[in-house]
């Protein structure tokens, strides 16, 4: 006999991830601009010189500098726009719309870690957190192609258009290394 909790917790999860899902649609602009910022900081990483915890470390902390900078320019535009005193459901709002920041850079930012746990070189891990970068901006495209309901050929399309701003990421290592 099943337990009442193992109806609801596949339930509750599912809302979980519709509703994070939702926040990325309602603002894949922050999703972009997290996953593009983080792929430009491993592009111009000097790996030969710095460990992986030097370049977690530098990730982390312009990603939380990019995170606030973005969460306090929304919390200021919404206080302007509403002519409205900061408060703590504002701030929250705000908090909620520039998540996807983060859930753009973590995908790479785990590839690095993934690639230290696995014994990688720092460079190695620095180049799989780069093309996962890549890989990233073409899952935007294709999810947002696959939303749209688009035939092979147009999916693909959307796909190039995001792997050409991905490839250019990479590029940009290559311009600089």
């Amino acid at each position: 006999m099943a337990t009442p909790t193992s109806h609801t917790s596949p339930g509750r999860l599912r809302r979980a991830v519709d509703h994070m899902l939702d926040l990325t649609a309602q603002n894949v602009e922050g999703a972009v601009y997290g996953t593009v910022m983080i792929g430009v900081l491993f592009a111009v990483e000097d790996t030969q010189r710095e460990t992986y915890a030097e370049t977690v470390e530098a990730a982390l902390v312009i990603l939380l500098l990019y995170v606030l900078t973005h969460v306090y320019a929304h919390f200021l535009g919404m206080r302007l726009r509403a002519r409205e005193p900061l408060t703590a459901k504002l701030l929250w709002h705000s908090c909620l719309h520039e998540l996807p920041i983060l859930q753009g850079a973590v995908v790479p930012v785990f590839a690095l870690l993934i690639a230290w746990i696995l014994g990688a070189t720092a460079t190695e891990g620095s180049t799989a957190a780069l093309w996962t970068t890549a890989v990233m901006i073409i899952t935007l495209e294709v999810a947002a192609g696959w939303r749209a309901r688009l035939g092979a050929r147009e999916l693909l399309l959307q796909a190039g258009t995001g792997a050409i701003l991905g490839l250019t990421i990479v590029g940009l290592k290559l311009v600089l290394h």
